[in-house]
């Protein structure tokens, strides 16, 4: 139903089983997937599943494959990105829907412009490192031979992709030759990304998809424009190339000017930038635009890396930094003892310790290394007694940076440390004063211990339901279960291959999740007409019927018929055509329009119209 095939599906699964248990146990989006035994794995992965949930969009009748909440992603200031935490199967549906599109789409950009996104489908790499790696080389590449860079950034990029647009894109690039899309799965593609973006484009965390649907598609248009208007417009620079990973984009350049000569030109470019970023729903982030000559391109881009060759030596980073990181933690416990710490005095620390001018790495890939990669200093009775020190003087110290602090707690090793943090946690929830910064901590420990806290996760529950629900049906078992329910599966036998009853269940979610309760109600009694057809042919009700017979149940008389004998299916059917035939988007009397009343009665109804469906299919053995 979403055009994805059995190569693509399986090409996903495997790029994502094959990471190994520690990754998957990194991060929340991607810890279901070490729940999953290896026969489970053989299972998803194959083409009788493929068969029975992708192919025909089936997936879509289960509620825990279609559940999805808000993620706890930060920015580097602190505040939260929009973003999007959805069921595994869903995950796995929208790389492979990214899949798909890669393998259709081809870039308008000239040769000349660079694009790195976080992974690569070409490579079946979900990752984003290699690919970041890869845009710093090709940008040192590129300082010997231009003189000047510009660096751009875009602000909110993700929260203000335009999903008609992007879709729009794709339909104008896939389709130009010949339909190798059709227009009924772009609906249902930009369908189900609103769906789980909430009516925004959905940053999903550690998505390939939403990475390169954002970068390789959405800004193809924006890139080709701006590469014309140098190469046509801008007269004073002789040769450049555009260099971009995600919205970063850095324009290396040469010119018979000086220097000092090129403000007005760097404007311009900035300016045109800023007008061609505008036409598409999105805006520059003038304060993070820079432009500099080249020998200054390594104080704005900064090479990661774990380990450094000195003198032909090849070092271990904790060489370089031993003991930095008690001093970085006496810092902050002076700031929080005395008078608290913000956000960026917690960076400026973090530059101050970790930065060293003659090797090149960041300042907070170093950190990340002492964190997550050599713990020894971490384990230290200096850094635990500080630690304790931190937390009980301040635990709200640790929404600065929730996970890298909190795994830090965790990695030391000592039970006093992790002790202390939970119950500063514990503390803020009785007095009524848990947060979402709270949360985002509880999810880092969570994480860590494998849910292992049951009082943790009823405060999890307490004040995040759904996010309790994906611990549930995912993380705390494996999620093959989600779609093992009986009620589910009976809809599924009943339907089997009819893509269009599909289809209409699936756009009534959609309504409904925009809370437009005309509109799912329509698609919806539509759904229960088709489902009633196929469950009468299955069950033998229509004699020597061939098919379905779609067009013999619209009218009132034939549902009575078929559901006679469950308890209230005659009013159940009776109210479900009046509304129907009073819904503006169904029936040209729309009398709803002029109705008072609230969507309490279309809900109602919707729930009883699914209660005729699940009686008869399980009276009738279906």
């Amino acid at each position: 139903m979403f055009g994805i095939t059995f190569d693509s599906w399986h090409e996903v699964c495997r790029m994502y089983f094959k990471l190994g248990t520690g990754t998957h146990k990194s991060y929340l989006q991607w810890f279901p997937f070490s729940k999953l035994s290896n026969d489970e794995k053989t299972e998803i992965e194959g083409e009788t599943f493929f068969n029975r949930y992708i192919k025909d969009g089936s997936f879509v009748l289960f509620p825990e494959v279609m559940r999805h909440s808000e993620n706890y992603i930060q920015k580097g200031d602190g505040s939260f990105r929009h973003s999007a935490l959805i069921s595994p199967i869903m995950f796995l549906v929208i790389q492979a829907i990214g899949m798909e599109i890669s393998k259709r789409y081809y870039t308008r950009r000239t040769p000349d412009i660079a694009v790195f996104y976080a992974g690569n489908y070409n490579l079946s790499r979900p990752k984003y490192k290699q690919d970041y790696d890869d845009f710093y080389k090709a940008i040192n590449a590129g300082k010997e031979q231009y003189q000047y860079f510009i660096k751009t950034d875009v602000t909110s990029f993700f929260d203000n992709i335009n999903v008609n647009e992007l879709t729009a894109q794709i339909n104008s690039v896939c389709n130009t030759d010949y339909q190798s899309i059709s227009q009924t799965q772009l609906l249902l593609i930009k369908e189900l990304l609103l769906y789980i973006g909430n009516g925004q484009y959905p940053l999903i965390e550690n998505s390939i998809a939403s990475s390169y649907l954002a970068t390789i598609v959405y800004l193809d248009e924006v890139d080709c424009e701006l590469h014309d208007l140098i190469r046509t417009k801008v007269n004073a620079i002789t040769d450049f190339q555009m260099i971009r990973y995600v919205d970063d984009l850095y324009i290396l350049f040469s010119s018979d000017s000086s220097y000092e000569e090129l403000t007005h030109t760097y404007n311009t470019v900035k300016n045109s930038y800023s007008s061609i970023l505008k036409k598409h729903g999105l805006a520059l982030n003038v304060k993070k635009c820079v432009f500099k000559k080249i020998g200054e391109i390594n104080d704005e881009l900064k090479k990661s890396l774990y380990d450094e060759y000195v003198n032909g030596i090849e070092k271990d980073l904790g060489q370089f930094f031993s003991g930095k990181l008690g001093g970085f933690l006496q810092d902050i416990y002076n700031h929080v003892r005395a008078y608290g710490i913000t956000n960026e005095q917690y960076v400026d620390l973090i530059e101050k310790h970790f930065t060293v001018r003659d090797i090149e790495f960041t300042a907070s890939e170093v950190y990340n290394y002492l964190v997550y990669e050599n713990q020894e200093e971490l384990k230290s009775p200096e850094i635990s007694k500080l630690l304790i020190q931190i937390i009980s003087t301040d635990i709200t110290f640790l929404s600065i940076d929730p996970k890298r602090l909190s795994v830090m707690v965790m990695q030391s090793g000592n039970d006093n440390a992790v002790r202390a943090m939970l119950n500063q946690l514990f503390i803020r929830e009785r007095a009524g004063v848990w947060n979402s910064y709270d949360t985002t901590i509880a999810i880092a420990y969570l994480i860590q211990s494998k849910f292992q806290h049951i009082d943790l996760l009823k405060v999890l529950r307490e004040h995040n339901e759904d996010l309790y629900a994906y611990y549930y049906y995912g993380c705390r078992r494996s999620f093959i279960h989600q779609i093992k329910g009986e009620r589910e599966n009976r809809l599924l036998r009943c339907i089997e291959s009819d893509g269009k009853a599909t289809f209409l269940y699936f756009m009534s979610l959609c309504e409904k999740n925009r809370s437009n309760y005309l509109s799912s109600y329509a698609y919806y009694k539509n759904f229960f007409d088709r489902i009633s057809a196929d469950m009468a042919f299955k069950s033998g009700r229509d004699g020597g019927c061939k098919r379905p017979n779609y067009k013999g149940y619209y009218k009132e008389k034939a549902f009575c018929s078929l559901y006679q004998g469950i308890a209230d299916s005659e009013e159940i059917i009776k109210k479900a055509h009046e509304l129907r035939n009073a819904n503006p988007l169904s029936h040209s009397s729309a009398g709803l329009i002029d109705d008072n009343s609230s969507s309490a009665s279309l809900k109602d109804i919707h729930k009883k119209l699914d209660y005729l469906v699940d009686e008869y299919s399980k009276n009738n053995g279906l």
